[in-house]
């Protein structure tokens, strides 16, 4: 029926000499919808049918989420709105093998109806088609969109909150890349190689002696790394190299520690005799150059063992 009315009010507009009348600016009420029934309450309770807030550019539904991108104006009270969507069961349905479904997106389009003041119609497309007939959606009570408004106002500050943790916590980790300690052969030892590599990404931390598997870490915010590794020496270990104690033999099974001072300054700490001690071998980060050409031995590296 709405298809049939777009195509009539489409075929009117071609054939009026005059200017485009002018709607007003309709929108649904930002909130959540059910279909009227038996289980009206429960569906509006649980989330279960329809939340609409074209202000903030969201439609969702059980299961699906979609972010609006266009909003076209059809006649008084009535919209085509388009949308990118992730729908989690249509993804399975369409293709259950493929292994990157769960972000598969979706172009869909609904199209929205003032039917009177709580109520509107909705038909909305699934994989691009319009299969299913339009439905009647009534706004659900006052007393469940407050209680619904402020739980996901709870998920947004909690998500806030996780964000930002996590963020503190990647700043804390050193950069990726070389190290060595500043000096007059500062720059000798950086394009050897020979000081020390750190590799969070790839779970390996390389010092001057040894070379270190990280096995698990934990931040001490707002700058501190502390490291569980499994450890052995270099081949051909330097002179004073030190033997990092196992970290099963350590306080909290961790054996090597990094301060964060800037983003190219660090201070590395390993343990001795189940302690932290003294001030720690201050490394500073090597040239760009540097750590281009350790990307590219290693890339080189990689290809010949493969």
């Amino acid at each position: 029926m709405l298809a049939l009315t777009l195509a009539a009010f489409t075929s009117a507009a071609f054939a009026q000499d005059g200017p485009t009348p002018a709607f007003d600016k309709w929108r649904p009420k930002a909130g959540v919808y059910a279909e009227p029934g038996k289980n009206f309450q429960s569906n509006c309770d649980e989330s279960g049918g329809l939340t609409i807030d074209l202000g903030e550019k969201s439609v969702s539904g059980y299961e699906w989420r979609c972010d609006v991108k266009k909003i076209t104006e059809l006649g008084s009270g009535s919209l085509k709105v388009e949308m990118v969507c992730d729908d989690y069961n249509l993804a399975q349905n369409v293709n259950p093998r493929d292994p990157n479904w769960d972000s598969r997106k979706f172009n869909e389009v609904m199209f929205i109806k003032r039917l009177d003041a709580a109520a509107i119609s909705v038909q909305k497309s699934l994989n691009g088609k319009l299969k299913d007939p339009p439905w009647r959606a009534a706004y659900c009570p006052l007393k469940t969109q407050r209680a619904l408004a402020e739980a996901t106002l709870r998920a947004k500050v909690e998500a806030k909150q996780k964000a930002d943790q996590e963020q503190a916590l990647k700043e804390a980790h050193p950069r990726d890349g070389v190290y060595a300690v500043p000096g007059a052969d500062f720059e000798d030892r950086c394009t050897n190689f020979n000081d020390t590599i750190v590799a969070f990404s790839g779970k390996s931390i390389m010092t001057a002696s040894n070379i270190c598997k990280i096995d698990n870490t934990r931040v001490q915010l707002p700058d501190t790394v502390r490291i569980g590794a499994t450890c052995t020496l270099q081949r051909t270990p330097g002179p004073g190299a030190i033997n990092v104690q196992d970290r099963a033999s350590t306080p909290d099974r961790e054996n090597l520690m990094f301060k964060k001072i800037d983003d190219k300054t660090v201070i590395l700490w390993i343990i001795n005799n189940g302690h932290f001690t003294g001030d720690g071998r201050k490394l500073s980060y090597c040239s760009e150059q540097v750590q281009r050409a350790y990307a590219g031995q290693r890339k080189t590296s990689k290809q010949t063992e493969n």
